[in-house]
């Protein structure tokens, strides 16, 4: 009968409420002792690091099996990092960022991360990504994968931090990555749910390995793009026909984010954006159909971490949420991704 099961099925049977308490407990010493007889994803160096993996195909098909990979809702399999776990990371992502693989590779063995070289066949963009190893292929923590372009164009992040909650983000943060040649892309590891309401949303003040990345990746001239999803139907206070809602995390509106709005209502994609603004105002007038701005303030962002930290640091923030007739469309999301790219290469 268990032959039968699927192996993702059987993988979440076997990581019961009763199993994740022993898991939790002794996932470290299991993937420390038996890294080399479960976990042989290349070589071992001499130092006690991993050889760096050289593999090449399609991101966006790697993108997908991260998704794939994603820790589900409910399934309290989830392990928040601890600080120590944390202060380690940013070492990481400093030195990935930095491109000093030899330093990575040593941290990634610490941290059971593997660091690969993944070439984008179709458009050659040479990419440097931190991934989780895992265990009969499925990861333990679910902190997320993290990717740099070694010959960036746009010195931008995207990020996709709801992979499972906000569908097909995923896809179009990556289309958004590759087209614009930005700097790094971050993908979340985990449904935002994963142990119950908000237990690994990397958007909440959480300890995230996310947010780890983020600020280290957070250099004095990099802007961040996040893409994220609503439904239009459980949203009774928008304009009925709003397809996108932008903005900056705050009441001001930004160059970036004033730019985005023009050419995705150009495309023809309805899209307004938060202010603290009357909707008598001349730009409401413009951008938002005379609507007050603060109509669409429980999509504003006011309150996600990645924006007040740059906001902090004066780097810029553009946070994008796309409705479903944009994100469950194959020809919607290629061409939303080609305007968010276009807008990140214009203001750069």
């Amino acid at each position: 009968m268990f032959e039968l099961v699927s192996r993702r099925k059987a993988f979440k049977l076997l990581f019961t409420r009763g199993f994740q308490v022993l898991v939790g407990t002794v996932s470290g010493s299991l993937l420390s002792c038996h890294s080399q007889k479960i976990m042989s994803f290349g070589k071992h160096s001499r130092q006690g690091g991993v050889e760096l993996l050289n593999e090449s195909g399609k991101f966006l098909t790697e993108v997908k099996k991260l998704k794939k990979l994603a820790l589900p809702k409910n399934s309290n399999l989830y392990q928040p990092p601890t600080t120590n776990d944390l202060e380690s990371f940013k070492i990481l992502a400093n030195a990935l960022i930095s491109l000093d693989i030899d330093k990575a590779l040593n941290k990634a063995s610490d941290l059971n991360y593997e660091v690969v070289r993944f070439v984008d066949i179709p458009t050659q963009q040479v990419l440097y990504g931190l991934r989780e190893r895992r265990i009969h292929n499925y990861p333990l923590r679910g902190w997320g994968s993290y990717f740099i372009n070694a010959s960036y164009k746009a010195d931008a992040l995207i990020e996709i931090p709801h992979i499972l909650f906000d569908l097909f983000s995923e896809e179009i943060g990556a289309k958004v990555f590759l087209m614009s040649a930005a700097r790094g892309v971050l993908i979340s590891g985990a449904h935002r749910n994963a142990n119950g309401a908000g237990t690994a949303d990397v958007c909440n003040p959480i300890k995230s390995i996310f947010q780890e990345v983020h600020k280290a990746w957070i250099l004095s001239k990099t802007k961040t793009w996040q893409i994220h999803g609503f439904s239009i139907s459980t949203k009774s206070k928008l304009p009925v026909i709003t397809q996108s809602v932008l903005s900056s995390g705050q009441s001001n509106v930004s160059t970036e984010v004033l730019d985005l709005s023009k050419r995705m209502n150009n495309r023809g994609f309805l899209t307004h954006i938060y202010n603290k603004l009357s909707g008598s105002t001349f730009l409401n007038q413009l951008v938002n159909q005379s609507v007050a701005g603060t109509a669409f303030s429980h999509l504003g962002a006011t309150k996600n971490i990645q924006g007040i930290y740059c906001r902090s640091v004066g780097n810029p923030f553009i946070h994008v949420e796309l409705d479903k007739s944009i994100r469950f469309s194959t020809t919607n999301r290629d061409i939303v991704a080609r305007v968010i790219a276009d807008s990140i290469e214009a203001v750069i």
